[in-house]
């Protein structure tokens, strides 16, 4: 089922059927065979249904707002250094591909074999000692009840102009954060905030396609570009506390990893200042007439708009 917003629904019932199928898809995932990937899913199906209650929060309010984006925030948290030693892992075999492979084979496995032992040694005691999966479909229980509090009154645009306005609002603040400062903290800061918008952007697709589609393929770039920086960055972390003792191969990892994130962060500057060039005002307001004039085409075509237009 779809999980974004739909031309032929009320508003109300499009954000009930996304909320709803958003669940179903996470327990789905926690119920798979393979527990590092039931994680990784479940963990991005978690992102994107706190980005959706952003997108809400003007009509459900501060509180349920709140209440929703703490709740799945915990949630997820559970999981969050599984992820992170997956990353690790496939952000190590990118290096290894790309550097000389008699000069750091033995760092490289030595890298990797603790990376494995962390992951084995996580699933054993999450997995299979604390029963991790079955207690979060136990918590998965309290979220219908938290969006059951949910009141959705009106059926417009104006639903996600807060929401939208915020979000956008805060990219534009922790880009100029990142390039004012730019640490490992405030480019992953930036990162969030995007991915965030670049959910919400989605969730809001159909409204226009064409330059809907445009701004999340951007987006998407974005947040790889941030992404893939932040992950060299935590693997770097990782490996410097390990102390291992081949100085030459670090010398020559540790180079390659500086140089790929120089690459990165320069992609991602202007990139984001494209993205990021309007006022949220202006932003929210161009998003505004794509739904409105979207709107009247889809009742031309289907002589039908259960959406308000105005």
């Amino acid at each position: 089922m779809s999980l974004r917003i739909d031309l032929n629904e009320t508003v109300p019932f499009n954000i009930e059927r996304i909320m709803q199928t958003f669940l179903d898809e996470c327990r789905t995932s926690l119920q798979q065979e393979d527990p590092h990937q039931a994680i990784h899913e479940a963990r991005k199906t978690m992102k994107k249904m706190r980005a959706f209650s952003r997108l809400v929060r003007g009509e459900i309010g501060k509180k349920r707002y709140k209440q929703t984006n703490t709740y799945y925030r915990d949630v997820a948290r559970q999981i969050s250094e599984a992820r992170d030693i997956t990353a690790m892992l496939d952000t190590l075999q990118d290096l290894y591909e790309a550097l000389d492979a008699a000069l750091c084979e033995q760092t490289f496995q030595d890298i990797k074999n603790h990376l494995v032992s962390r992951k084995s040694a996580l699933s054993r005691i999450q997995i299979n000692r604390d029963k991790l999966l079955e207690n979060m479909l136990n918590d998965l229980e309290k979220a219908e009840k938290i969006h059951g509090k949910w009141k959705i009154e009106q059926n417009g645009f104006e639903i996600f102009f807060k929401g939208i306005k915020i979000t956008y609002s805060k990219c534009q603040q922790a880009m100029k954060k990142a390039y004012k400062k730019q640490s490992t903290k405030n480019l992953h800061e930036w990162r969030k905030r995007c991915k965030y918008l670049r959910y919400e952007v989605d969730f809001l697709r159909d409204i226009w396609p064409e330059p809907m589609k445009s701004l999340e393929r951007e987006l998407h770039q974005l947040t790889d570009y941030l992404g893939d920086d932040h992950d060299l960055a935590v693997l770097k972390a990782y490996v410097e506390s390990m102390h291992l003792e081949n100085e030459e191969a670090l010398t020559a990892i540790f180079a390659l990893m500086d140089h790929k994130r120089e690459e990165l962060q320069t992609l991602a500057k202007p990139l984001g200042k494209r993205i990021l060039y309007e006022s949220p005002d202006q932003f929210v307001n161009r998003l505004a007439y794509y739904w409105k004039y979207g709107l009247k085409d889809f009742a031309i075509k289907e002589n039908q708009h259960p959406l308000s237009i105005a």
